[in-house]
């Protein structure tokens, strides 16, 4: 007994399966975890130093060089981005592609932090290592309605502690905290004149807010707990905190200095939402086992239960990620409804209504038992996942077209449906297992490739491969159960003009296979010399009505002057008419509301501004309009307006990275190279990283002098820092979460920098003034230092016109750089989206001969002969030509998944060919000669091949109508590849047949 016997007396059993698994995807269509993007795996991480009053040059010597070495110490790391900047360092750590177990290679990296952590100079640190900073903040919420910061920042503390009741919550970070400090703001005169120093009133406070348990006594064998009263538990103890003088006098603290709870000096983010200081709960969406959709709703529910509580501050949305996901996967859930109805109203009308309904019935079925599938593997539904279902959508009824046609041609013949069920099954299962093979074979290297990109889209190979081995094994296990109930003899639509039609290309290709060739090459070449006009890019913008503007001031300038220039700009925009709100983030990024941002953290000459408004379609005049009327604003900002990106993360579009052994040469060069690239149209926002120099004050000390006083360098240093920032002499715990409590003179760093000569040394002989142990100049100095992999680096960015992409710009700027003549030592190396688009293409290239030698394989299995192998490999550049019109004339980049849509291609024309030549061989192994094979078999096959081409196209169509800009690319370049591909597959493989035929017989 064969399968195919055991099929068709296992027929309910079978159709049961079938059932059960549809009933189970609709059911997983209808409640699985679903987000917009996948997650990239947890390959980058920042490592945060803080080092107060540090300049940049001494945290790049004893700092980031430091925590370099030990880093470069782990295998798994690819790259080190290291950023010094006044009293801060931030390095980026990128791992290698192929790392997926992201957590033990933290550990090790968190074993080598703590290496240099050990090492760091006194005051420098804690280092603060964040492993999963490619978390997103699905959820931004505002906590609104006072001036008072620390009072809003209460209220965020309290309301997280609220959320962490809804059910799946994962982290919950305070965004734009203002931070809090106890500040000591000490009155010289009044200390003068109690004969106290600032050492005393230190000691002082630090003996007295000392956290020391009592301990326990045992009373009748139980303990008796001893509470000591060793800490100080309000203002208004420290206020009245006695300290004795020389003489023995108490003086209460209160009466020598100001005390005052306050937000953090200096300013470090700050949050305006509609022109409202804020302080910002961003919540992060657990990755996977979570329906964003759903924990999104849970989150309103939970705020709107608790709001009341609150009043009279607010609580409002600044981001909502669930929003989108539920857009995007509904938009593709609607273009696949719509795919399935155009195929299935095709294939009703090409092949009569039995035939159809069969065929058109395993649309649904396939498709919703794939996607059961896929829910019990652990899969999450998200753009990537349905955009591969409706990309399968058209090649998946090719087998049970070929199925049921075949069925159709035993019944016409005489057989019983039964037995010709099997006959075609017997006949089938193995040439289509074989062209099954090599569809998956050409999406084998897009599953195979490893990187962001490639993780990005891995959704759509593994649903399209098993959305196929799914429709394969329904093809020939479920059609040969269900066809015989339908179909009769005659039911086959009949198609004498189709057959005709085939039946003269057939003869024009045996007639003329010389001038057939000849014309097809001529055409090819045509279409490939066209690529010269296609303008190439690596991922879109998004269609989100979300504008990114940001502005970046000169190094050293504060926060405070930040967001007042961010906020004008933020009333200029809110009075524009299509502008709904804009939330203003001074001091820092913002939250990572999306998966493509860049997070800067401590950066107080950055403000970013996000704009929403009523459309998308309303941004590309809103850039304009910024672009020609803010710079004249503010002219000492440089002012970046641009959409959302798509794919992996990049700094800018176009990115020029420098290297070079020091600043004043990489400064140079960037201006060279940033001359280069304002003279090519279609760039703006032309910039440096650099920055333009802090001026630095140098406090030069006489040794010699301060030895005579027995005063240390420390204690000189000292006397500045408690001028300046304040010195830190405890943590303060009364009824709040630890803070620094701080000594510091009463105007803080706004004390005139020609006071600093004044201050108070205390020597063993007395207080004498700073300036008669040292000496005072101006300088300037570097305003911030990076490197890149231990290397010493800037970078010129630049964004695009609309219609302009980074291939554009590149294939201007490189000639124009190769003319530059550089300083010694620098050298030039591309960034942005063209590194990225070069990592994902040597990533995807590289897996390439992977699915090359599977469709070799299948191919050799299907025919055994390199010559009908190779015919069949003759339809690749076929379709590979065809994108190349297809895209011009639709207006859209080769982008890459344009290139996806192309390595795709590859799997689905090779079928047609196959279908073809297997014809043609058929024949001849009947005893046909050539000129009468090769007409027949274009006349047999032309029907399913044409059917099954506008199938696959149908099954596209809907996606070059999404609103989103990623699928465009690549249906309309797997359309057209695929359009061209079939008409002259019909023409040139029996010419080229017939010509190696001819060949053959003249060898022999």
């Amino acid at each position: 007994m064969n399968i195919m016997d055991t099929v068709m007396r296992r027929r309910p059993m079978i159709l049961t399966v079938v059932a059960l698994l549809s009933i189970l995807g609709l059911s997983a269509w209808l409640s699985m975890d679903r987000q917009e993007d996948p997650f990239f795996p947890y390959r980058y991480g920042h490592v945060l130093v803080p080092w107060p009053g540090a300049e940049p040059e001494r945290i790049q010597t004893q700092v980031i060089e430091l925590i370099e070495n030990e880093l470069a110490t782990v295998d798994e790391v690819r790259e080190i981005r290291s950023t010094a900047r006044f009293g801060f360092a931030q390095l980026i750590v990128g791992l290698k592609s192929n790392v997926y177990d992201t957590d033990s290679v933290w550990d090790r990296i968190r074993v080598a932090i703590d290496r240099a952590e050990r090492r760091l100079p006194e005051r420098a640190g804690p280092i603060d290592l964040r492993d999963r900073s490619m978390d997103t903040h699905g959820i931004v919420l505002a906590i609104g309605g006072s001036d008072d910061l620390i009072e809003l920042l209460d209220a965020a503390r309290q309301l997280r502690r609220d959320l962490f009741t809804v059910p799946g919550i994962g982290r919950i970070d305070l965004i734009g905290s203002p931070d809090e400090e106890l500040r000591v703001r000490v009155d010289p005169a009044r200390l003068l004149a109690a004969g106290l120093s600032m050492d005393q009133l230190a000691q002082a406070i630090q003996r007295a807010n000392r956290v020391v348990p009592g301990g326990a006594l045992v009373v009748d064998e139980r303990n008796l707990i001893i509470q000591s009263d060793s800490d100080l538990g309000s203002l208004e103890e420290l206020a009245a905190l006695p300290v004795a003088d020389a003489q023995g006098r108490l003086h209460t603290l209160g009466e020598l200095a100001d005390l005052q709870l306050q937000p953090a000096e200096p300013v470090g983010e700050r949050i305006e939402f509609n022109g409202q200081p804020v302080v910002a709960l961003g919540v992060v969406i657990p990755r996977h086992h979570v329906n964003a959709v759903h924990f999104g709703e849970a989150v309103r529910e939970r705020i709107e239960e608790v709001a009341p509580n609150y009043a009279p501050l607010t609580i409002e949305e600044m981001f909502y990620q669930p929003r989108w996901v539920e857009q995007r996967l509904g938009e593709l859930g609607r273009s696949l409804l719509l795919g399935v109805l155009i195929v299935a109203a095709i294939l009703l009308w090409a092949m009569g209504w039995r035939m159809g309904v069969i065929v058109a019935a395993l649309l649904p079925l396939v498709t919703l038992s794939g996607l059961a599938i896929y829910a019990l593997g652990g899969g999450i539904l998200h753009q990537m996942s349905v955009a591969g279902m409706v990309i399968a959508l058209g090649m998946l009824v090719d087998n049970a077209i070929v199925m049921v046609e075949s069925l159709q041609w035993h019944i016409d013949r005489g057989k019983k449906p039964a037995q010709a069920a099997m006959a075609a099954a017997r006949e089938l299962a193995g040439p289509l297992a074989a062209a099954t093979g090599t569809t998956l074979a050409a999406f084998l290297p897009l599953l195979l490739s490893h990187g962001d990109t490639a993780d990005f889209t891995r959704g759509i190979p593994i649903m399209v491969m098993l959305v196929l081995v799914v429709s394969y094994a329904y093809a020939v296990l479920v059609t040969p159960a269900i066809a015989p109930s339908l179909l009769r003899a005659g039911s086959a639509r009949e198609s004498a003009r189709l057959e005709q039609l085939g039946r003269e290309l057939g003869q024009l290709s045996d007639r003329r296979p010389w001038a057939v060739l000849g014309g097809s090459a001529l055409l090819v070449v045509a279409m490939i010399s066209l690529a010269n006009f296609l303008p190439r890019d690596f991922f879109p913008s998004t269609d989100r009505n979300q504008l990114i503007v940001d502005l970046n001031f000169p190094e050293g300038t504060r926060t405070e002057t930040t967001l007042l220039h961010a906020r004008d700009v933020a009333n200029e925009l809110l009075a524009q008419p299509s502008v709904r709100d804009v939330k203003v983030f001074a001091g820092f990024s913002g939250p990572r509301f999306y998966y493509n941002l860049m997070e800067t953290r401590n950066a107080p000459h950055m403000a970013r501004l996000v704009a929403i408004t009523d459309s998308d379609r309303e941004l590309p005049a809103l850039i304009e309009w910024i672009d020609r009327y803010i710079p004249d604003r503010i002219p000492e900002a440089q002012i970046v307006a641009r959409r959302l990106g798509q794919g992996p993360p990049v700094d800018a579009p176009v990115e020029v990275r420098l290297f070079g052994p020091d600043t004043q040469a990489l400064r140079a060069a960037a201006h060279s190279v940033m001359d280069a690239l304002r003279d090519i149209p279609g760039a703006r926002d032309v910039r440096h990283r650099l920055g333009q120099g802090l001026p630095t004050l140098e406090v030069l000390i006489d040794e010699a002098e301060a030895a005579r006083q027995g005063v240390s360098r420390d204690a000189l240093a000292e006397v500045l820092a408690r001028a300046s920032r304040g010195q830190q002499v405890s943590t303060w715990r009364a009824e709040r979460e630890p803070l620094p409590l701080l000594l510091g003179s009463r105007e803080g760093e706004r004390l005139p920098h020609e006071a600093l000569a004044g201050l108070v040394v205390d020597t063993p002989n007395g207080p004498r003034p700073l300036d008669a142990f040292v000496e005072m100049r101006m300088s300037l100095s570097p305003a911030v230092i990076e490197h890149r992999d231990l290397q010493l680096t800037t970078a010129v960015l630049a964004e695009t016109d609309p219609g302009v992409t980074y291939g554009q710009i590149w294939q201007a700027l490189e000639p124009a750089l190769a003319e530059l003549e550089l300083p010694e030592g620098v050298r030039v190396v591309p960034g942005g989206a063209a590194a990225e688009a070069s990592n994902a293409n040597q990533a995807l290239f590289s897996t390439l001969p992977i699915g090359l030698l599977a469709l070799l394989g299948f191919l050799m299995w299907q025919f055994n002969s390199l010559k009908l192998t190779g015919l069949v490999l003759l339809t690749v550049p076929l379709a590979a030509a065809g994108v190349v019109p297809g895209l011009l004339l639709s207006g859209q980049p080769f982008s890459f998944t344009a290139m996806l849509g192309v390595v795709a291609l590859i799997g689905i024309v090779v079928n047609n060919a196959i279908v073809l030549i297997d014809r043609i061989e058929a024949g001849v192994a009947d005893g046909l000669h050539l000129d009468q094979a090769i007409p027949a078999a274009v006349a047999r096959r032309i029907r399913p091949i044409l059917l099954t081409t506008a199938t696959t196209i149908a099954g596209l169509l809907p996606l070059t109508w999404t609103q989103s800009t990623l699928w465009p690319p690549m249906a309309w370049a797997i359309i057209s590849g695929l359009l061209v591909s079939t008409i002259l597959t019909l023409i040139v493989l029996p010419a080229a047949y017939r010509v190696l035929e001819a060949s053959h017989d003249r060898d022999d």
